[in-house]
């Protein structure tokens, strides 16, 4: 494969912040999908082409003053790559 072609695939992502998230906000957030969850926890799930706009969407989410929990990358078997964000205390 010559250095210039760049592969087309895209990755899965799991985002959870804390409050709930109307479900209308999918299409700004790069369609998501929008699940709610117990103890007022919002998934965000589905494809994102690239790292950029993953930033976009952390991004986003930022600008609404909501609080990231975690961001997971989904293997293609399903399985969750859990990256610990340093500095975040998940147990509270």
């Amino acid at each position: 494969m010559a250095e210039d072609q760049k592969k087309n695939t895209t990755e899965i992502y799991e985002i959870k912040i804390q409050e709930h998230l109307d479900t209308r906000w999918s299409d700004w957030l790069y369609g998501l999908t929008i699940t709610h969850e117990h103890n007022d926890v919002t998934t965000l799930r589905g494809s994102l082409p690239d790292q950029t706009v993953l930033h976009s969407v952390l991004d986003r989410i930022r600008d609404m003053n909501m609080t990231l929990i975690s961001v997971n990358q989904i293997a293609s078997n399903g399985q969750i790559n859990d990256y610990e964000v340093k500095g975040v205390n998940h147990d509270e």
